[in-house]
């Protein structure tokens, strides 16, 4: 996966333990390295990836990203 898989309605969560709902998906395809490092801010490293993937006529969130890091 890569920076420009990013698409609005994903729930970011960041290394410093905030977290985001993607609005403007470009603004991450431009901050954001392929192995989604933040280009001007360290702690803003993205560690997970969630999104609403449609199952029958329910929505589920789905992880489709994860690093694995130690604090």
């Amino acid at each position: 996966m890569k920076a420009k898989d990013i698409i609005r309605g994903d729930i970011i969560y960041y290394r410093n333990g905030r977290v985001n709902i993607v609005n403007k998906a470009d603004q991450y395809h431009k901050y954001f390295t392929n192995d989604f490092r933040n280009v001007a801010w360290n702690g803003y490293d993205i560690v997970k990836i969630k999104r609403f993937v449609k199952f029958l006529w329910f929505y589920r969130l789905k992880t489709i990203y994860k690093r694995y890091w130690s604090k």
